[in-house]
């Protein structure tokens, strides 16, 4: 919320042209009276100071200082706190004043105020405008946008996409449905355009006619996960018109295509092109504004049958006749009337909405226009003249007779000549004679403008001919996105049923449901792919290309009193070492059958093991699956274990021959000793 003691001036530095960012201001804070901060500050800063200190006041003394032109004021206040106040302090009720003058005017006294710079000057302008000085500018219509979307740009994979996006449109078209329950029901007057989307609502725009403070309390902003809701003033641009148009008025047709994007298309009674546009911004007040400009609606029309709500509130507020066609105009009877058009205008159509406004606005003025030409037929045969032709084409739209109309410029004509004097005898003979010589003539117009229709109709048809062969490939090229418009109109809830809330909750249901399917699908392939390699190592188990072997921590080892197993498959630690493992362990793993292995990245531990303590032992060299604490192993791993253990016993079987030959020679060492000991000693004793 704004402060209502704050008070912010502003004066422009240094102008940026066209360029926003090059633009520099002098800003001066006021709170209470008092000046708290003078500071210098490109745009955007000047933008975050608003919103840092919402004041109630921005005080300047030219609106076009922020910005240089219409076009960038309209960036900048969109840009700006909803609740700040403009207030131009050189604009008196009556006149222009300067800042001097005004200055004086409310006895401020501050330094060197009469040699005004910016940053002194945007201190004045601050302190006048906290003073009541100044007119405060109406940034806003009374008019608001209430925007309602989807919460999420993106899209979900594969096949929950469509479910994705059908959760989002329902949420939108709840969402929807409440805010017009709630505009209905405080009476609030609006217009709605909504996109619709297979399972509810893409995109939804309100255009409510009061001021934003009514709504609050009503309908609030909203930014869910599946719906975000915008509510948006929209800027007054009557303040920043830089002239006013001089587009003389007339009599005109209107045609208006209403939806997200709306068309529209303004042709006077001739028929021939007034204005043609389109945009996101059309809205009733808009279109109403832009009418006004260039003369008088006398029909609104529409392509669709039937009327949208829209088009009838703009008729009624323009007490203008509403034209409804017999049918819904079809692309290829738009595009018909549409393309000679505009050639014999030199117009270009940008779009399918300015193409729905024209084609609507031209059926409007075929209805009238055999009448019309029949009226110029009889004034030109006549030698009439008329001074507004429009008036008379008016009165046919009205539905008065042709006859009166005819008698109504004959005494318009009589009038004239006659300037006031008395020709009352004149005047009957020859209306007799008109009268006489219209209905001589009227049977031979009949008969030629029948004739004159048959050859037009035939014209018309031979180029609807011409012109639906050249689209047959085009049509067929879109036949698989007409079949798929199709499906979904077929499936596509109608409105009231939509609005049914249990529905909605069956549709969530359904969709939870559906979800928990694809869930179960998931799990299922999951689990047939693990079915399949249980089957596989199975297969492979019973064939011995793959064991079993028990998986044994080094931890464990030592509590165990003995191992049965004839191979076991030990899980060590990472970085363990030969001088790391215990002796008392590494003896327990001697006494298995056949060996042990170990993880394939400890080759260099394996080799110790079997260098230094003659220890069978082996890494693996591919493990078919690890499943708590047992171990599926190639065969060939065992086999290669085989060989090794084989190796060291006949490694041991050696040494131990080995030392059994250096026993016996040590013996007969000592038999040989003892012999020369025995003799040496008889010999001695015989001397």
């Amino acid at each position: 919320m704004s402060s209502n003691k704050v008070t912010i001036g502003v004066d422009i530095i240094k102008s940026g042209g066209e360029s926003l960012k090059d633009y520099v201001y002098a800003i001066a804070i006021v709170k209470d009276g008092n000046v708290v901060k003078v500071d210098e500050a490109s745009l955007s800063k000047l933008i975050r100071i608003l919103w840092e200190y919402r004041p109630a006041i921005l005080a300047t003394d030219n609106i076009y200082e922020l910005g240089g032109n219409s076009r960038n004021i309209v960036k900048v206040l969109k840009l700006l706190p909803p609740d700040l106040g403009i207030v131009q302090v050189t604009l008196d009720e009556s006149r222009f004043a300067s800042v001097n003058e005004l200055i004086s005017k409310a006895g401020i006294s501050i330094d060197q105020l009469h040699k005004l710079n910016p940053m002194r000057t945007a201190i004045a302008l601050a302190l006048l405008a906290s003073k009541g000085f100044g007119r405060k500018l109406e940034l806003y219509e009374k008019k608001v946008k209430i925007i309602v979307s989807k919460g999420r740009g993106g899209f979900a994979g594969g096949s929950r996409s469509d479910k994705y996006q059908r959760n989002m449109r329902a949420a939108v078209a709840r969402v929807v449905k409440k805010i017009k329950e709630e505009l209905d029901k405080h009476g609030i007057d609006y217009d709605l355009t909504i996109r619709r989307s297979m399972g509810g609502i893409d995109r939804a725009v309100f255009t409510v006619y009061v001021d934003r403070e009514k709504l609050y309390g009503v309908i609030s902003r909203l930014r869910g996960y599946d719906v975000k809701v915008i509510i948006k003033p929209v800027i007054n641009s009557k303040f920043i018109k830089l002239s006013k148009s001089t587009e003389s008025k007339r009599y005109l047709i209107v045609g208006y295509d209403p939806g997200i994007e709306s068309g529209l298309a303004i042709i006077d009674l001739d028929s021939r092109p007034v204005f043609i546009t389109s945009g996101k911004e059309l809205d009733r007040s808009e279109v109403l504004s832009i009418i006004s400009r260039f003369g008088i609606a006398t029909i609104i029309a529409t392509d669709k049958t039937p009327v949208p709500d829209v088009v009838k509130k703009l008729a009624a507020a323009l007490n203008a006749q509403l034209y409804i066609p017999p049918h819904s105009l079809s692309t290829a009877e738009k595009e018909l009337m549409i393309k000679d058009y505009a050639q014999k205008y030199g117009i270009t159509i940008r779009n399918s909405h300015e193409r729905d406004a024209l084609a609507a606005a031209l059926k409007a003025y075929k209805s009238f226009e055999q009448k019309m030409n029949k009226l110029q037929e009889r004034i030109t045969l006549m030698g009439l003249k008329v001074r507004n032709l429009q008036e008379y084409k008016l009165k046919l739209i009205k539905n008065e007779p042709l006859s009166k109309i005819i008698e109504d410029i004959i005494m318009y004509n009589i009038e004239r000549e006659s300037k006031g004097k008395s020709n009352e005898v004149r005047h009957e003979v020859l209306k007799e004679l008109i009268s006489e010589a219209l209905s001589k003539r009227d049977e031979v117009r009949d008969k030629e403008r029948k004739i004159k229709q048959l050859s037009e109709k035939i014209n018309e048809l031979e180029k609807e001919n011409v012109f639906l062969r050249e689209r047959i490939r085009e049509l067929e090229s879109k036949l698989r996105d007409y079949e798929y418009k199709l499906n979904i109109t077929v499936s596509e809830l109608s409105r009231d049923v939509l609005r049914d809330r249990k529905i909605n909750e069956l549709i969530h249901r359904l969709n939870n449901l559906a979800k928990y399917v694809e869930e179960l699908r998931d799990e299922n392939e999951k689990l047939k792919e693990s079915l399949l390699k249980v089957h596989n190592l199975l297969h492979n188990i019973s064939c011995g290309k793959v064991r079993i072997v028990k998986i044994v921590r080094l931890s464990d080892i030592s509590k165990l009193k003995e191992i049965t197993d004839d191979v076991i498959y030990v899980d060590l630690p990472k970085g363990i070492s030969c001088n790391n493992i215990n002796t008392d362990i590494i003896n327990k793993l001697k006494s298995v059958k056949t060996g042990v292995l170990i993880s394939q990245g400890l080759k260099d531990l394996a080799e110790c093991l079997r260098e230094h303590y003659l220890l069978p032992i082996k890494t693996v060299s591919n493990v078919h699956g690890i499943y708590r604490d047992i171990i599926l192993v190639s065969n060939e791993d065992i086999k290669e274990l085989v060989k090794i253990k084989k190796y060291i016993q006949e490694l041991e079987l050696k040494k131990r021959k080995e030392q059994e030959l250096t026993e016996e020679k040590l013996e007969s060492i000592i038999e040989s000793y003892r012999a020369n000991r025995f003799k040496e000693f008889n010999k001695d004793k015989l001397t």
